[in-house]
């Protein structure tokens, strides 16, 4: 099994993300590739840990979209971070015979057993975005995440300087997930030797907008030098920014007492955030693109081919000066998933054997 590793050029990217007669006529190529010779759909099964943010919202729809047009059937549970109820639904997932598993774990660790059973079972599992830890899948679709931290943390290190220090209050996701931990660690890593860049606060928020308002308001009471705020995702931005209008501290970038947001993911919230001048860099996280890989593999391994163990991409920083770049996800109509394209993407493309001449 082999191991791809990438990276999304700009000018790909507008490739990407265009919705380009291209990417309809690649549509047309791909009917019925989840349709079984005797006329039966092949089933893709999701247990993914929320639906709430706009991540996991296009993650899931855009999947779903591309499956459905190679003819296939899609089932999907959503656990809302119980553990419980995520090992419960890949049983009862696995009583629906599907042909391919995509996870998307609250945990990467407590996750194994539902793998392994999964797997003895003869189900394949494909990791998307949070890996499982412990135990082998078939495939494990990812972004660089310490990347995307270490991204942000160098936009830090560009705005601030040894005359004006940054003071970093930083809110993680949830530190129980893989993907948490790296943003965490790619932030911290490349900040540890900039004297004047101080973390003074670290706060596990469980991806909870709630935890972050009330956590912005808490540091902001014990330490008011605070001038920098990292946050792990947009799914909790507006609790950041809710939290700095309640201790009247929400300025935008420019005037005054304006407060370095740092953010990860470039959904429409982020995108909204930089335009309005409330958030400075945002690192992309792009669901588009890890539906297109995911799918692609999993179509591939249903027909018995051969997948990557591991597939890595790679992300950009969005700025005030590339927020309205075509390239962006968060620009695509909100959940009209049937507008949105099919992407011919570089990193892992349908085998040639199994397209439509």
């Amino acid at each position: 099994m082999k191991r791809f590793r990438g990276k999304v050029g700009m000018a790909l990217a507008c490739v990407l993300l265009v919705l380009s007669s291209t990417a309809f006529a690649q549509a047309a190529k791909i009917a019925g590739l989840a349709v079984k010779k005797d006329g039966s759909p092949y089933m893709l099964g999701v247990v993914a840990n929320e639906m709430r943010s706009g991540w996991m919202t296009a993650w899931i729809g855009y999947s779903k979209n591309l499956w459905e047009r190679m003819g296939g059937r899609f089932n999907f549970f959503v656990s809302e971070y119980n553990m419980d109820v995520e090992l419960a639904q890949m049983t009862d997932l696995m009583q629906l015979k599907p042909d391919c598993i995509f996870v998307h774990p609250s945990d990467s660790h407590a996750i194994v057993p539902a793998v392994d059973k999964a797997r003895a079972a003869g189900y394949p599992v494909i990791a998307v975005d949070v890996g499982v830890t412990g135990t082998p899948v078939d495939g494990f679709v990812h972004i660089n995440q310490q990347d995307m931290g270490k991204g942000d943390a160098q936009y830090v290190e560009k705005a601030f300087s040894a005359s004006n220090p940054a003071v970093v209050l930083e809110l993680c996701g949830g530190l129980e997930q893989d993907i948490a931990i790296e943003r965490r660690d790619g932030f911290d890593n490349e900040v540890k030797n900039v004297p004047y860049i101080k973390i003074v606060q670290e706060i596990d928020t469980k991806w909870s907008a709630d935890t972050a308002m009330q956590s912005v308001q808490d540091a902001l009471e014990r330490d008011p030098t605070i001038n920098c705020i990292y946050g792990h995702s947009d799914f909790f931005v507006q609790g950041i920014l809710q939290g700095l209008k309640l201790k009247n501290k929400l300025i935008p970038a420019g005037q005054k007492g304006h407060i370095v947001v740092l953010s990860i993911d470039g959904d429409p919230t982020g995108l909204k955030g930089i335009r309005d001048g409330f958030i400075d860099a945002d690192a992309e996280n792009n669901p588009v693109l890890f539906a297109a890989v995911a799918v692609n593999m999993a179509i591939a391994k249903v027909h018995g081919l051969d997948i990557p163990s591991e597939i890595v991409l790679s992300p950009a920083v969005i700025t005030k000066a590339t927020v309205s770049a075509p390239e962006r996800w968060g620009l695509l109509p909100s959940g009209q998933f049937e507008k949105w394209p099919v992407l011919d993407q570089s990193f892992f493309k349908i085998p040639a054997s199994l397209l439509k001449k």
